[in-house]
């Protein structure tokens, strides 16, 4: 994510888990929770982070992956007759549904709808926990330890208002719906140390009306022909740079006189011709005629013959707004944008048009209608969280370890907060998780 750094090299360093049939998980399917949404093609059909760039640019050889996609979806007849979701699962549901068919494989019994209440400890060592399943509590004792892994706290509002930056709100995380921090509470109760508790996964989000959960804004705003603003009609930051990185920008700036949330995402009618904007999709995919009024009545979407008359309709600065708009179109001109060097790095250029010169990331914004897409100062989750060591046992707030008691994924502090890349999350979760059962069968 940071190829402009000095000593980085460019590509290959990011995986993805493989496709696989949800068919081979047998009647376990049924416990699975899909890929979210926005990497389902009309909400049923799976595809690649690679499928997704593909498609989303429209790049060469994205139509004939998009028929083929569709002609899988609508030959298997018998999957149909089971759900309307593609048996073809990809991205985290694919990754999940392999670690799941592992377990299966192994006969580890797993137990759904169980939620742990508290931990069971005698002083400094953890003995078990209480658990509440299908409406019964219970005590577990566990015969070498506990291991928490049940993410961070973005849906805590209190929690949020506590250790994370203005603005935040629940409302705008992506992150999954019942991570409210039970683990760290839990820990917490213990005397539990933690670090990294003021930061988060970033992420711009699309919180659009009726859909169930917020939408990722991390390649639209990276297209050509298009530029992001806040109330004073000012852009603030590189809006190809990774997600994260974009987000501190925005957080850095952002202030009560001056703020940067919400923000809009600005572009024209050949933008809206050429590039898949989140829910809007392209014109040819979704005409003007068929967006809900709700998005317009909402203030999620708005449409203008001029860029003043957008910025009136938005309560934008309207003066501020057409100098941006003139500078991005300069930009465009000469290849350089002199404010926050959009196009300059390779991670810039990978959610790009290469067909565009001189700069791949910028394109003239000019051909009304103008449109705009409010974006939110979301996340996909925390990364605060219990502090650990090398074996992901659980640091205590007045030194040592607990006994028994190991933490990792999102409950536990990041490894790698600075998000360096994808997989900056899962990678370090499946690592210390390996860590945590070597310690405790040692």
């Amino acid at each position: 994510y940071y190829t402009n750094m000095e000593g980085a090299r460019e590509g290959h360093r990011s995986l993805e888990p493989a496709p696989i049939m949800a068919s081979e998980l047998g009647a376990n399917w049924k416990n699975m929770t899909w890929t979210h949404f926005m990497m389902r093609m009309f909400n049923r059909i799976h595809f690649t982070q690679v499928e997704a760039h593909l498609l989303m640019v429209q790049l060469p050889g994205w139509k004939k992956l998009l028929a083929r996609l569709m002609w899988d979806y609508i030959r298997d007849i018998p999957w149909r007759l089971k759900t309307p979701i593609s048996r073809r699962l990809a991205c985290g549901s694919a990754g999940v549904a392999r670690l799941y068919l592992s377990v299966l494989k192994r006969e580890i019994p797993l137990e759904f709808n169980t939620q742990m209440v508290e931990l069971i400890a005698d002083g400094d060592t953890v003995l078990g926990a209480v658990i509440e399943c299908n409406g019964q509590r219970q005590r577990v004792r566990a015969a070498k330890g506990v291991i928490l892994a049940s993410g961070g706290f973005e849906k805590n509002q209190a929690l949020r208002e506590q250790y994370l930056p203005a603005p935040t709100n629940t409302t705008w995380s992506a992150g999954n719906p019942g991570n409210e921090g039970d683990a760290l509470l839990a820990g917490l109760e213990l005397g539990a140390k933690t670090r990294l508790m003021n930061d988060a996964w970033w992420t711009t989000t699309l919180c659009v009306p009726d859909e169930p959960a917020p939408r990722l804004a991390i390649m639209e705003k990276s297209f050509p022909g298009s530029c992001v603003v806040n109330r004073d009609g000012k852009r603030f930051a590189n809006e190809s740079q990774n997600y994260m990185a974009f987000q501190k920008d925005l957080f850095k700036t952002h202030t009560e006189e001056h703020p940067n949330a919400p923000a809009w995402h600005v572009f024209d009618a050949t933008f809206r011709e050429n590039f898949m904007v989140g829910p809007l999709m392209t014109k040819a995919m979704k005409p003007d005629s068929q967006i809900p009024k709700k998005w317009f009545d909402e203030g999620f979407v708005a449409k203008a013959d001029t860029i003043r008359e957008l910025a009136d309709m938005l309560g934008i600065d309207a003066d501020g707004l057409e100098e941006t708009i003139g500078k991005m179109n300069h930009y465009a001109e000469t290849g350089k944008d002199e404010d926050f060097g959009r196009g300059d790095s390779a991670y810039d250029r990978y959610y790009a048009d290469p067909a565009i010169k001189p700069n791949p990331c910028l394109a003239p914004i000019v051909k009304a209608p103008f449109y705009a897409m409010r974006i939110e100062a979301g996340d996909f989750g925390t990364l605060g969280g219990l502090d650990t060591d090398t074996s992901a046992r659980v640091k205590k707030a007045d030194g040592g370890v607990f006994g028994g008691l190991f933490a990792v994924g999102n409950c536990s502090a990041a490894i790698l907060p600075t998000y360096p890349g994808p997989g900056a999350t899962l990678g370090p979760a499946m690592t210390m998780a390996y860590q945590a059962a070597c310690h405790m069968n040692a």
